[in-house]
């Protein structure tokens, strides 16, 4: 016995010390992280905020974060903190020029009125904006308010542009701190209710302003089983939300959105949802739409060179997800 525990005393460290470096060099099976999601608030993106709350998105596996500007979600995309967002045409050229990497999974919806100059009576035509005070949120406006001004010859250096957010632009409308505003919905309903009028709006694009789901090159790597079960699930809420009847969790989008049932209404009348097919016609459109949007927006200076090549449109999800 007393043998016996020698030996046990005089190998223990050395059993103790190969214990420790096998566990070292074992493989770790660390918990995988959630889906960090972007959507912003926005009609366009009210499938996957409706789906987080009502955890229709597991939880777990998913993570809605709720920002409302426009700009912060371009920011959160871009530094890491998401992985997936929901974005405009125009701000996915400006994310890849800025050396993002990121892929276009799915087409949304697209403008038919949701985005628009508004500007006060006096202001009757849009040459009357001529060295005039503009606000705009220049990620979600930039490129409406260029396209306005080109129609009529004007260029975004004939008028003085104003940074602000959205929520900003309709007391700074009463205030007379701004003759005009580039806006979009919800936002715009509210603006038009106090004696503002439109100059212009998206259904007078030649290239229209469409909403995108992104994700990042990693997530798409690391997460495909997640990015198209997201797939499925907008779909599927989107579907809910457009069929015109009241739907659980509407409750929720009224107050985020800060817009009663009409108002939603008039919202998603302005805002056309694209059904499956219409996604798969419109990524195939899509190069050739981002062609002629990136030359306008060089020639407005609000990108100042075409975003590198490379492919960043990946259809594969949505063919998998939505067969």
């Amino acid at each position: 016995m007393k043998e016996t525990k020698a030996l046990l005393q005089r190998f223990l460290p050395l059993l103790l010390a190969i214990l420790l470096l096998a566990a070292a060099f074992l493989p770790h099976h660390e918990k995988k992280s959630r889906l960090r999601i972007v959507p912003g608030v926005w009609p366009a993106a009210e499938p996957l905020l409706v789906a987080g709350d009502l955890q229709v998105l597991p939880p777990n596996r998913f993570q809605i974060i709720e920002i409302t500007w426009s700009s912060a979600v371009v920011r959160a995309f871009g530094s890491g903190a998401a992985d997936v967002a929901v974005v405009t045409l125009d701000s996915a050229l400006r994310m890849r020029e800025a050396g993002q990497k990121l892929k276009v999974l799915k087409v949304l919806s697209q403008s038919e009125g949701a985005d628009a100059v508004l500007a006060r009576p006096q202001i009757q035509r849009l040459q009357d904006l001529k060295g005039k005070r503009v606000g705009v949120e220049r990620s979600a406006g930039s490129y409406l308010l260029a396209n306005a001004l080109e129609s009529v010859g004007m260029t975004m250096t004939e008028v003085e542009m104003v940074p602000m957010f959205q929520s900003e632009m309709e007391p700074a409308m009463l205030a007379g701190q701004v003759e005009a505003v580039v806006v979009t919905d919800p936002w715009l309903t509210k603006l038009t209710h106090n004696g503002t009028h439109s100059l212009y709006d998206s259904t007078q694009l030649k290239v229209p302003i469409t909403y995108l789901l992104v994700a990042s090159e990693r997530a798409c790597m690391s997460s495909r089983e997640e990015l198209e079960s997201l797939l499925q699930v907008q779909e599927e809420m989107a579907e809910t939300i457009w069929a015109g009847k009241p739907f659980m969790g509407m409750e929720a989008v009224l107050r985020r959105e800060n817009l009663d049932a009409a108002e939603l209404s008039s919202c998603l009348g302005r805002l056309r949802r694209l059904n499956k097919t219409e996604n798969v016609e419109k990524l195939k459109q899509l190069p050739q739409l981002a062609l002629q949007m990136e030359e306008q927006m060089i020639r407005a200076g609000i990108i100042l060179s075409k975003p590198a090549g490379g492919a960043w449109i990946d259809d594969s999800f949505a063919k998998e997800a939505l067969p």
